[in-house]
């Protein structure tokens, strides 16, 4: 049911619940109405005495390759029932739409999903069941002519994993699953008696495809949030207009960007931000006894020092994992030098990298409070 239909700059037509045609610039927001309590309430993940949830987002994303019989348009040719038709095996829903010209953004009632023409990033938290969806991704890729050209799955290690389905409980049988569709392998970043952070990759070409620029990405992963900057996610008044974007300083973290964002009830938020083809999301689980924010976009800068003090500056985390993911060509140079490794008021406890046959790098920083004993 759509409640809501916001047109910014133009008037776009929407057929078979896809936007077919853009103009530059324009951004559509569409709300839908869903009612997550009941849903939570089918899945066992609310009313229980010991209530507890996974903010770590399970993150999946592909790049996919172009063939002789493939439109400009790919992966943006699947519909939104067919969207919902692969969310529906992953255990979530979605929320709201936002539309660019190179971008169908979703607000998920578990995370968010973005899909581009030659790429698709889907984060689900939770219980989800993310890689429940790789049959039906496999099928619609070809659907529009395309080949899987590279595939990472990542997470931060979980809190609680024996509340998690298989495969998710342990790395190696995700990694086992995985391995039933590609040919990758799995890597493990950080300490071994703390936080770590898993990711899975697989490439299954020499070269980038379909790309007219270099891509990286960077991830804040956050955990033993302030209680005072938490505070404002939760839902305290129906009635309120409050825009938690702007008072929280969540919209001064990449300008100008288009936000679509959910407030939960009773607390929790999610937000997916386009600037232009530029993606960023954020998800905050600000419960106490399990807080958890984490930080994602795509935008290309020489430097994430500013992006990264902005985020820290608003949540204000005890602990935090730092991730940039970047091609060999990046903006941000090497993913080991993308920003300033010393930050006031934390220590960085490890940092390791990863490099993929010269093609892309990762590095993973682990950092804690200097307020902790």
């Amino acid at each position: 049911v759509l409640s809501l239909l916001h047109l910014l700059s133009c008037v776009c037509t929407l057929r078979d619940n896809t936007l077919h045609h853009y103009q530059k610039s324009a951004i559509y927001l569409v709300k839908d109405t869903v009612d997550i309590a009941t849903m939570k309430e089918n899945t066992n993940e609310m009313n229980t005495q010991n209530y507890f949830f996974e903010g770590a987002e399970k993150r999946l994303e592909i790049d996919f390759g172009e063939s002789a019989n493939s439109s400009k348009r790919g992966m943006l040719d699947i519909t939104r029932s067919e969207w919902e038709t692969l969310l529906s095996s992953v255990n979530c829903l979605i929320l709201s739409t936002a539309f660019s010209e190179d971008c169908v953004s979703y607000v998920l009632s578990e995370s968010s999903l973005f899909v581009y023409p030659y790429k698709i990033l889907i984060k689900t938290c939770g219980n989800t069941t993310l890689l429940e969806c790789l049959p039906l991704l496999i099928k619609y890729s070809q659907q529009v002519s395309l080949t899987v050209d590279f595939v990472t799955y990542s997470h931060k290690s979980f809190t609680e994993p024996d509340l998690q389905l298989c495969p998710y409980r342990s790395f190696d049988t995700e990694i086992a699953e995985l391995n039933k569709y590609f040919p990758g392998a799995g890597f493990t970043l950080g300490p071994m008696n703390e936080d770590r952070w898993f990711i899975y990759v697989a490439d299954l070409s020499e070269c980038p495809s379909n790309k007219d620029e270099a891509e990286q990405t960077i991830e804040i992963i956050m955990s033993h949030l302030d209680r005072k900057s938490m505070s404002q996610f939760y839902k305290m008044d129906d009635s309120a207009d409050t825009n938690v974007s702007v008072t929280s300083g969540i919209s001064d973290i990449i300008p100008d960007s288009i936000i679509d964002d959910h407030m939960f009830d009773p607390c929790g938020y999610s937000m997916n931000g386009l600037f232009g083809r530029y993606y960023s999301t954020i998800h905050i689980t600000p419960e106490p006894e399990f807080s958890y924010v984490s930080f994602e976009s795509n935008l290309p800068v020489a430097s994430y020092d500013r992006i990264i003090k902005r985020v820290l500056d608003i949540f204000k985390p005890e602990r935090f994992i730092i991730s940039v993911f970047a091609d060999s060509s990046a903006l941000c140079g090497e993913s080991n030098k993308s920003y300033e490794p010393f930050l006031p008021g934390y220590r960085r406890q490890i940092a390791n990298t990863c490099e993929f046959v010269g093609r892309r790098s990762v590095t993973c920083s682990h950092y804690h409070s200097l307020k902790e004993n």
